[in-house]
């Protein structure tokens, strides 16, 4: 994640401490918003995202899941992260040029201070109908009462690391517990 105050000069990206560096997971496709009665350091941050809990899966054996992760402070902090939604086999998915697609409709929206997350749930198909839909979470997240968990505060990106966001790799120099 990076940030600015003006838009035209940014921070250094650093990485949202969904899981540990070392984690084998695999996030992707994000959803982030910002409640609008806040900004700056005390900004509310809420982030939903699928992901893999094991990366190096198969289309036979990966797992899909939703998570919910949310920050108070402008995203110094982040709270333990929630799965949402999952398991759901990569076969109960549409088919693409790329493969299996839970498609990018994912969103996190607030109101009156609760972040709700929009994801795509997948079930198992009735002969050759799929059986896809968007669903959120009943009374969403309060972000405000969520305890600070973790920061990427000390981490850094390694410098030979290239390619898609989910492919970069980090190095940690201080691991920053709360």
């Amino acid at each position: 994640m990076s940030t600015s105050v003006d838009g035209t000069h940014w921070t250094q990206a650093a990485r949202i401490p969904i899981d540990a560096v070392t984690s084998t997971a695999d996030h992707f496709i994000p959803g982030l918003d910002i409640d609008p009665a806040t900004g700056g350091s005390t900004a509310h941050l809420g982030l939903t995202y699928y992901y893999y809990p094991q990366a190096n899966c198969t289309a036979a054996t990966c797992a899909l899941y939703a998570g919910f992760i949310s920050s108070a402070d402008g995203g110094g902090t982040w709270s333990a992260a929630t799965p949402v939604a999952g398991p759901m086999a990569l076969s109960w998915l549409p088919s693409t040029d790329s493969g299996q697609m839970v498609g990018d409709y994912i969103a996190t929206s607030f109101a009156s201070g609760n972040a709700y997350g929009f994801f795509a749930v997948a079930k198992a198909k009735s002969g050759s109908t799929f059986n896809e839909a968007i669903y959120t979470t009943q009374t969403g997240f309060n972000v405000a009462a969520a305890q600070a968990k973790n920061s990427s505060a000390g981490e850094r990106p390694v410098g030979s690391a290239v390619g898609s966001a989910a492919a970069q790799t980090y190095a940690v120099r201080k691991r920053v517990r709360r």
